[in-house]
Formats: C-alpha cells, sequence, structure tokens
C-alpha cells in the first residue's frame, strides 16, 4: 500500500488543526461514478462519506466554513489549486469555460458568533450549518418578554419561530450572517454580450466547483 502524506490545515472558525490526506484514484472514480449515474445530491453525499475518511474529525461537527475550507484545500492537496470549469449559462445555454484559482478565494466576515439587536429582540448567531435554513445560524431569541433556545428545539419548530418573526427581524439576522466567517464567491461571465455572474455559496457549490464542475 503506497502511504500518502498527511498535510495539517487550520480550520478558519474553530481554529483547530487537523489532518489530511489526499484523494486517491478509487475514490475520485466513485465521485464521478456517482455523479453520472446519480442525482447531483448523490454525488455531494458520496463525497462527504469520502472527505470523512480524509480528515481526523467527524463531518457531521463541521459548521459550513470549516467544511468548505475542507473541500477548498482537499482540491488543493488533491488535484492542484488551479481550476477550469464547464458550464452552460442559465440566461442563454450558452457553454462557458473559466479559469480559476481557489488560492483566490478568501475567507469573508469578521467573527463567528454576534448579537443581532433589533427593536425589542436580542438574537445570538453563530457561523451556520448549513446555508439552506437561517435557523441553524440562531443560538437564542431573546425578548422583553422570553429567550428562546434554539438548541433545545426541533427543527421544525426553530422553522416556525422563524416564520413568524417579523420581517424586520428576519432581515437583520441575514444581515447580521453577512458579517459572520463565510466563503462566498461570484463567477463573472460574459454571455449573451452580457456580463453575468454565478454565485457560489454553500458546501454543495464548493464541491460542485472543485470536483463537478471541473475539467
Amino acid at each position: 500500500m503506497i502511504e500518502l502524506p498527511i498535510y495539517e490545515i487550520v480550520l478558519p472558525t474553530s481554529k483547530n488543526r487537523i489532518e489530511m490526506s489526499p484523494l486517491i484514484v478509487r475514490e475520485e472514480k466513485a465521485i464521478v461514478a456517482a455523479r453520472e449515474t446519480g442525482k447531483k445530491q448523490d454525488s455531494y453525499l458520496t463525497f462527504l462519506s469520502i472527505l470523512q475518511k480524509k480528515i481526523n474529525v467527524p463531518v457531521e461537527e463541521l459548521n459550513e466554513t470549516d467544511l468548505i475550507h475542507c473541500i477548498l484545500n482537499l482540491r488543493k492537496y488533491s488535484i492542484g489549486e488551479k481550476i477550469k470549469v464547464k458550464f452552460s449559462c442559465p440566461h442563454t445555454t450558452e457553454t462557458i469555460v473559466l479559469d480559476l484559482n481557489t488560492d483566490n478565494f478568501k475567507l469573508k466576515g469578521t467573527s463567528k458568533q454576534s448579537i443581532v439587536n433589533e427593536s425589542n429582540y436580542a438574537i445570538k448567531i453563530k457561523v451556520p450549518n448549513t446555508q439552506k435554513t437561517i435557523a441553524s445560524a440562531i443560538d437564542y431569541i431573546e425578548t422583553q418578554n422570553e429567550k428562546i433556545d434554539f438548541s433545545v428545539m426541533t427543527r421544525d419548530q426553530q422553522e416556525d419561530v422563524i416564520d413568524n418573526l417579523p420581517l424586520n427581524i428576519r432581515n437583520a439576522i441575514l444581515e447580521g450572517c453577512n458579517n459572520l466567517f463565510h466563503y462566498e464567491e461570484n463567477l463573472e461571465y460574459i454571455s449573451g454580450s452580457k456580463t453575468r455572474n454565478l454565485p457560489i455559496k454553500s458546501a454543495e457549490d464548493f464541491f460542485t466547483l472543485c470536483f463537478a464542475m471541473s475539467i
């Protein structure tokens, strides 16, 4: 068995040092096979199961920012930091090819947690586990009359609380989340004589960019 190199990386929000080994050919083939034969979500889940073998911490314990950091580093140490991506413009269906470099993807935001004060609400937020819902970014919501602890609630209960928030409070939470540590890229390209942008925000987006769209 060939001994693989071990790389040490520092997670940007927890500051924990973890070890990572690069992908091997068999694992790349598994990702490609899942991409070609299954749904997009199947490919991503296959990747997460492989990533778990590549790092020495549980994947499910990583928040989204630290997970994206692992995805970017796994791409860098397995294949290289340079990426040539190919996709169809969603507006014109024109085939677009871009040359990217993961070293140019910089961490954004200023903190891993914050207190949002709006009207009579105080909301403690943290780097979310997923960007699909703001529920995972909320620690608690406090008003003059009560304190709602999201850590003891089910996801349905959390979503019910969010659905009943005033719009200005929801918007203040979203704005506060933009100031937390996160990765976000807008791929700029020209199609149909117009400058367009393809947003890359979630861990699944970054996986798709680094391993599914690359050629």
